[in-house]
């Protein structure tokens, strides 16, 4: 009865916000010439036609051109063809041949490639319902807490406004894959689409009042890097902070056995003589354990963990018989939010606002703007 009310006030309160859509193209990575797809929930139309529950839906690429077949009959072939939803709460499902059906909300635009040589599927999805989809892609297994989702939803929401106009060129606004936020599906997590409803329109904003990037990691391995480190480039918001919610989690330690010929032949490809008694002893004792470094010697602790495929930057060396053992902390790049310690954070009774504020230095949370 709970989940109930809550879902019919989430309708009531999409329905009083200003109606502002954002296009996303779905199936991103995929190349397919037809699709299955139907109604799943509310009413909608195709070109004025009254599309029911019952509709089979079937959309093929022919000669360059979208033919849409209505239970198995041809309806008409054309450019693009669009599902309109006409409700308040309405969504769909789709099936391109060759991959998993998915479920979005609100419409659905289908049309062609440049090259006229696939089809292209568009979310024209209000953006509320967009942002709690991509908490529940991204997040939605990581934690039952409702405020999680919440620090979730704003930081998701702050990347949308900064990226608006990525694909602008492309004719939509952003796209399903890892590059923009991933997006495979409408939300269905009740804690998921609180969070995100609850928090609606809030987004992060730096000193001058413009939108942050909100970069995340999995765990910070209980200390965060400052952006320089990884990218080169100071950011004032992006600082280490000791993160001590990280500790613990499950992704806090990992261990890696190299043999110590590819360690030390590593560095002596890159210049350093590893035969310099100081050298070896540095490599093979090299140490993190009072806090996070950037280099061995001026190799980058970056590099080093993209060509030896680590878990994280974060790592200190032993001698291991004929080999070394790194032992590391953490999992991801560093920056920014660490996923577990936000987690372990709404699971100790801290507040979204508060979460963000811990991770993102200086920082502040723009209010929301409804329109009623």
């Amino acid at each position: 009865m709970k989940s109930n009310i809550f879902l019919f006030l989430i309708i009531l309160f999409s329905v009083s916000l200003k109606a502002e859509n954002v296009r996303v193209r779905i199936y991103t990575d995929s190349n397919v010439k037809e699709a299955n797809f139907g109604v799943s929930f509310g009413n909608y139309t195709i070109e004025d036609k009254q599309i029911k529950k019952n509709n089979k839906l079937r959309a093929v690429l022919q000669n360059g051109k979208v033919s849409l077949y209505i239970d198995d009959n041809l309806a008409f072939s054309k450019d693009t063809i669009k599902l309109i939803s006409t409700d308040a709460k309405c969504f769909f499902q789709i099936t391109p041949t060759g991959q998993k059906q998915r479920r979005y909300d609100n419409n659905l635009e289908i049309t062609t490639t440049k090259d006229k040589k696939s089809l292209l599927f568009i979310n024209d999805v209000e953006m509320e319902n967009y942002i709690a989809g991509v908490v529940q892609s991204e997040a939605g297994g990581a934690s039952d807490n409702v405020e999680f989702f919440k620090v979730q939803a704003i930081c998701c929401r702050t990347y949308m406004q900064r990226n608006m106009n990525k694909h602008q060129k492309d004719g939509y606004n952003l796209c399903d894959q890892v590059n923009c936020q991933v997006y495979f599906s409408r939300a269905n997590k009740e804690q998921v689409i609180e969070g995100s409803y609850k928090t609606a329109g809030e987004i992060i904003v730096d000193e001058m009042g413009k939108p942050i990037e909100t970069l995340f990691h999995s765990n910070s391995g209980g200390q965060t890097v400052n952006a320089e480190a990884v990218w080169g480039k100071e950011v004032s918001y992006l600082k280490s902070i000791v993160d001590s919610f990280s500790i613990g989690q499950p992704n806090y330690v990992w261990e890696k056995d190299i043999s110590e010929k590819e360690w030390l032949n590593y560095f002596k490809n890159k210049g350093i003589d590893v035969k310099d008694y100081n050298n070896k002893v540095e490599l093979l004792n090299f140490s993190q354990e009072e806090g996070r470094k950037d280099k061995i010697f001026d190799i980058s602790l970056v590099q080093i963990r993209k060509d030896f495929k680590l878990k994280s930057t974060f790592f200190s060396v032993v001698p291991w018989g004929s080999s070394v053992k790194l032992k590391g902390k953490g999992y991801g790049h560093g920056v920014g939010l660490s996923q577990e310690g936000a987690a372990k954070m709404c699971e100790e009774g801290y507040e979204y606002w508060q979460v963000i504020e811990h991770y993102y230095t200086g920082v502040k949370i723009k209010e929301k703007q409804v329109t009623f």
